[in-house]
């Protein structure tokens, strides 16, 4: 019998669960269970740390291209350049109530090598898209039935209105409890005892501008 386990953990994969997750060793890891459990709870806070960095200088790229796009438009008025101003500071905040909201969750660690592990995460962000529909159709209704409309300038306007506007999606973000996912895969390597991203801060500069607008 001895020999019959010997001989499946040398030539299969090993599924184990550990926590609410499924751990995979991939034929050649000679990791024991206790190294294995060492390494999982060390895993699970590098991968969630390390990811939430990834994600996040996501979003910073994302939000530098919006600023760009903006500062790349014609010469604007003072109102719209209020409104711009206005615009850039709510997009920063929204990404920063999405990252504060958003939630990692650790699917499967699969150790490629004694040294080397692939984690399956889901990214959970703030899902809202109902609930903007519907207030959206709300503002419509409110602006059509707003019998000063006319009367507003462009400041008047947009100090009533998109003020309003922006502050209720920020609330939105903030108080909904509804989550879409998006899965994916990281690598991670043990490096001096330390789980972590290869070369992760030549990755970070490259996710925060994977949407730098270059000019031709």
């Amino acid at each position: 019998m001895k020999k019959v386990l010997t001989f499946l953990l040398l030539t299969m994969s090993i599924q184990l669960f550990s926590a609410n997750y499924k751990v995979v060793l991939k034929k050649g890891v000679t990791l024991s269970q206790q190294e294995i459990n060492k390494n999982n709870k060390e895993i699970e806070i590098a991968a969630k740390r390390d990811f939430d960095l990834i994600m996040n200088a996501t979003m910073q790229g994302a939000n530098s291209m919006v600023s760009e796009m903006m500062n790349g438009q014609m010469p604007l008025s003072s109102s719209d350049k209020k409104f711009e101003k206005k615009m850039k500071s709510f997009y920063n905040d929204l990404f920063n109530i999405m990252m504060k909201k958003s939630k990692t969750n650790i699917e499967k660690i699969r150790y490629v090598k004694n040294d080397v592990a692939e984690i399956t995460l889901e990214f959970k962000i703030p899902n809202t898209t109902e609930n903007f529909q519907k207030y959206t159709e709300s503002m419509i209704t409110e602006l059509l039935s707003n019998k000063n409309l006319d009367k507003m300038s462009e400041n008047e306007f947009m100090e009533k209105f998109m003020t309003k506007m922006f502050n209720d999606m920020k609330k939105m973000y903030e108080n909904t409890n509804s989550y879409m996912s998006v899965k994916g895969s990281i690598y991670l390597e043990k490096d001096n005892g330390k789980w972590a991203v290869a070369e992760l801060d030549e990755k970070l500069r490259n996710y925060k501008e994977m949407y730098k607008i270059t000019k031709e």
